[in-house]
């Protein structure tokens, strides 16, 4: 393979991932950051010579990031100024190599990657895009006689000029001249490198790519449970060092139990499905396609179903149904986080203050790190809770709580005179009846 640069843009902090705090490329599945499960794909693919863009929050992550046999740069984009300057800064590391441009957290098959590396051959630019049945908010490809001709960003639904979904896996095989381009760009939406694209296909033959297979952005925080999915889905029976499992626990299809993991009686586990380092599964729990992080406590007569849960988070009698929790999160016995609305239609969420369509019908709460919720809560689907916050003993919340709030009920109680007795062995007629 000829050399080609990979600039991996992973500096954006993603407003629209809120509550979860945690970096979209540094979100962990089975126990490895989003990006770490990117760089292996492309080491694995034949690339070699990487440089990631990052935040600076993220320094400290790149710094102590090793991946045996692989060797990547980081450069800092001190300021969210979109992808275009953040490609700029990368400019100084690429000389007169080719370049792919890729997003660090979309997931994509290895099947990409080899089309990618044939049509690479050709020595022309070209686009990546997916064909979608449902409408995604994203740009769309618009299509001459197999070129590429314009990308209409986020056109509305019916508007679309294609299917075909713009992925960010673009190859540049003369960076130069989209520099010159790109440079020229002004904009006060951080969307400079989406317009030096739009002239940059009119000006030159851009060919692309329809990709076929698997593609999971990360976009806004539900998203985490797709990926969620598909990495469990890839998945094979393990079991880890010391881990310990009670006598009848039933475990059906694949799990991956990790190290010092404790399964206690009477509890069933249905894969495909992962549990973390260091956790304890409880009596009477039920685990259906969920991943759990390292150092959960799940108590007794938990169920947790399509569910993403990170590290250090513990649960008593809880329903946890298709839900993201970040982690270090504490439910407190009888609270639910509800998945299912009562008309069963598709589940909403507000995303900076607009109603945006989940295309989930089951669908249950994103809880970001450090939240407590007290017993006998109730969480309403689609509800998304701050990173800080509590929530009191049999609140019903069906709106977003912000971060770093408590939010308690009013109750109140009226006391009066009991003049009804209760005389000793009254429930003998019960008692008979079920002897």
């Amino acid at each position: 393979m000829e050399k080609v640069i990979i600039i991996m843009l992973a500096a954006g902090r993603g407003k629209r991932f809120w509550p979860i705090m945690t970096s979209k490329s540094q979100v962990t599945y089975l126990d490895r950051p989003l990006v770490v499960h990117n760089l292996l794909r492309l080491k694995e693919a034949g690339f070699h010579d990487v440089v990631i863009v990052i935040n600076p929050v993220d320094v400290q992550f790149y710094m102590s990031l090793s991946i045996p046999g692989f060797v990547f740069k980081t450069v800092i984009q001190q300021e969210a100024l979109g992808m275009g300057d953040a490609l700029l800064r990368a400019r100084d590391h690429i000389g007169d190599s080719s370049v792919l441009v890729i997003n660090a957290e979309d997931v994509v098959e290895m099947s990409l990657y080899q089309q990618i590396i044939d049509t690479m051959k050709e020595g022309k630019p070209f686009l990546c895009a997916k064909a979608v049945d449902t409408y995604f908010d994203g740009g769309y490809l618009e299509i001459n006689d197999h070129r590429v001709v314009g990308i209409i960003e986020k056109p509305g639904e019916r508007k679309m000029p294609s299917t075909l979904v713009n992925l960010v896996f673009h190859y540049l095989p003369h960076p130069k001249d989209f520099f010159t381009i790109l440079e020229k760009q002004t904009s006060d939406q951080d969307d400079a490198y989406e317009k030096a694209l739009e002239v940059f296909v009119k000006r030159e033959i851009v060919g692309f790519i329809a990709y076929s297979g698997s593609w999971f952005p990360t976009k806004y925080p539900w998203h985490v449970l797709d990926v969620s999915q598909y990495f469990l889905r890839q998945i094979e029976n393990y079991r880890g060092k010391d881990v310990s499992i009670s006598a009848n626990v039933t475990i059906e299809g694949p799990v991956y139990i990790d190290d010092n993991v404790k399964i206690f009686e009477h509890t069933k586990i249905v894969g495909p499905a992962y549990i973390g380092k260091g956790s304890i599964i409880g009596n009477n729990n039920i685990i259906r396609k969920s991943h759990i992080g390292t150092r959960c406590v799940t108590g007794f007569n938990t169920d947790i179903t399509r569910s993403y849960v990170g590290d250090d988070c513990w649960f008593h009698s809880n329903y946890i149904g298709d839900s993201v929790l970040e982690g270090n999160v504490g439910m407190g016995s009888g609270a639910v986080l509800a998945n299912l609305r009562l008309d069963e239609g598709e589940i909403c969420s507000i995303i900076k203050g607009e109603k945006v369509n989940t295309r989930k019908k089951k669908f249950g709460a994103v809880i970001g790190r450090n939240v407590r919720i007290g017993v006998n809560a109730s969480v309403m689907p689609g509800v998304k809770i701050g990173g800080g916050s509590f929530v009191g003993a049999g609140v019903i919340l069906d709106k977003d709580l912000p971060d770093n709030k408590f939010c308690m009920g009013k109750i109140e109680y009226i006391v009066i005179d009991n003049t009804r007795k209760t005389e000793k062995n009254t429930r003998d007629e019960f008692r008979q009846k079920l002897s």
